[in-house]
């Protein structure tokens, strides 16, 4: 849907979008491709954590505009925060997945391991390679949907561009931005405005 916005709230309306994609793109491709180089399992954990830390901020910062911005302004923070949520979602299942696999690691130790063939005797967990890979993919898939999304959403938002389903977590009222109606360039967005819904 279109509105009647300005110059400002375009572009204050971007500045939430931007924050999300800066935090997968610094925490999720360089941080984690810096860990897997030289850190361990263990260091991973930083990268949901400060991903985590950033998505708060939207939150916190997503009621604090939606008492002292317009309404299309809010909006596109709500719109972040809500895609967070996703992400930390994914979070969550990847730590339970990790979890699991420690519990039943600890019920039947090595019982997921395999001799490496080497010299030394050595043997690779397994379970922990594959719990790791599976937890990376829920991950990803989840990063690739919401930076997607948010893409979208900053083109959205330079052109005057909000989901109206929004208004079901930030509620119009007489000084919200005046609805314009749908344009042509938001035929392409369908898939996008119905997976907002759906979350």
């Amino acid at each position: 849907m279109h509105y009647r916005v300005t110059e400002d709230e375009k572009r204050q309306a971007k500045t939430p979008h931007h924050i999300f994609n800066i935090n997968i793109i610094i925490t999720h491709l360089f941080m984690s491709m810096i860990v897997l180089e030289i850190g361990d399992s263990l260091e991973l954990l930083l990268i949901p954590l400060i991903s985590s830390l950033v998505i708060g901020y939207l939150y916190l910062t997503s009621k604090k505009v939606a008492q002292t911005n317009t309404w299309f302004v809010a909006s596109h923070w709500v719109m972040a925060w809500r895609r967070g949520r996703i992400l930390l979602i994914s979070y969550a299942i990847a730590i339970a997945m990790v979890l699991l696999y420690l519990l039943i690691d600890m019920v039947f130790p090595g019982g997921f391991s395999m001799n490496d063939f080497s010299t030394e005797g050595t043997q690779t967990s397994l379970g922990e390679v594959i719990t790791l890979r599976f937890a990376a993919v829920i991950i990803f898939v989840a990063v690739l949907i919401t930076f997607m999304q948010t893409g979208i959403a900053v083109y959205d938002a330079g052109n005057g561009i909000s989901n109206p389903a929004v208004e079901k977590f930030l509620p119009r009222n007489e000084s919200s931005n005046e609805e314009l109606g749908k344009g042509d360039d938001e035929i392409h967005h369908a898939a996008t405005e119905k997976m907002d819904e759906e979350k």
